[in-house]
């Protein structure tokens, strides 16, 4: 019930936001408004969206009014800035493929149109919007599709090494909420998954990590980092990249992440 409520909130306000600003700005205008209308907004997740994966949601509704602009016309522009941009590049150059670990920062997706703009090809591993398959609303700022693996096809690994040998970068969500498929994990648990890392080491991928945020004045921010174990040479420096990355999301989401495998069928793969 609150997620419907919040979402339908969010569409008539991203609408509004469209019909009175410029596609150039939206993206800034839809930020003063996010944080006009933080206190009542984020009661809504507080209630149960998303309450154990973040503390901060501000991302999050901001991914949701990208999302309904996109489905508007996704030509708007796509305001973003990119860190440590060399750190893929140079890594895309040497290696080829790469596997990008991330986690639920709310604006990830902002990665689509950032790396299409430096001439790589980024491939998502998910399920869809609330795993309907649905991308619609994905592309921001681009008319070019989100590139899609489903996490839920058997294949979904084979189809990651043929991808990443032909030099995609892959992007896989490598964080979970145990309580989302187990309840009895207990509220506030988060876990990082390590069969990416696994996957990794087995393929001889190499791996970065990335973060998303909002600047202040409403910029999305992509950092990129590389791990100390960023080429694992055994399954040890694997697992110790994926608890690398417990600490990396750990400081920025405010929470404790521990190493779990998942249960759940649907999210043994490379995205959790």
């Amino acid at each position: 019930m609150w997620r419907t409520i919040a979402n339908q909130l969010l569409g008539v306000l991203a609408r509004i936001i469209w019909s009175a600003s410029r596609p150039e700005y939206v993206q800034f205008s839809a930020w003063r408004v996010i944080r006009a209308t933080y206190p009542i907004l984020s009661a809504f997740y507080r209630a149960g969206i998303d309450a154990g994966l973040r503390k901060d949601w501000r991302g999050s509704i901001m991914n949701r009014m990208l999302s309904v602009f996109t489905r508007i016309d996704p030509g708007f522009t796509l305001h973003l800035e990119i860190r440590s941009p060399h750190l893929l590049a140079d890594m895309r150059r040497r290696h080829g493929g790469v596997l990008v670990c991330t986690g639920h920062f709310g604006l990830t997706l902002a990665a689509h149109k950032g790396l299409l703009d430096m001439g790589l090809e980024p491939v998502f591993i998910g399920s869809g919007e609330n795993g309907a398959r649905d991308m619609s609303g994905w592309n921001w700022g681009t008319p070019r599709h989100v590139d899609l693996l489903d996490a839920d096809r058997p294949d979904v690994l084979t189809q990651a090494s043929k991808r990443v040998r032909g030099g995609a970068v892959l992007i896989g969500y490598v964080d979970y909420d145990p309580a989302a498929t187990a309840p009895r994990a207990g509220a506030g648990t988060q876990a990082v998954s390590p069969n990416a890392f696994a996957w990794a080491q087995l393929e001889r991928v190499p791996i970065l990590f990335m973060a998303s945020s909002l600047a202040d004045d409403g910029r999305i921010v992509l950092e990129f980092f590389q791990p100390a174990n960023a080429m694992a040479g055994n399954a040890r420096e694997a697992l110790a990249c994926a608890d690398e990355f417990c600490n990396f999301i750990g400081r920025r989401m405010g929470r404790d992440y521990v190493i779990r495998r998942p249960k759940h069928a649907a999210l043994r793969r490379l995205s959790p």
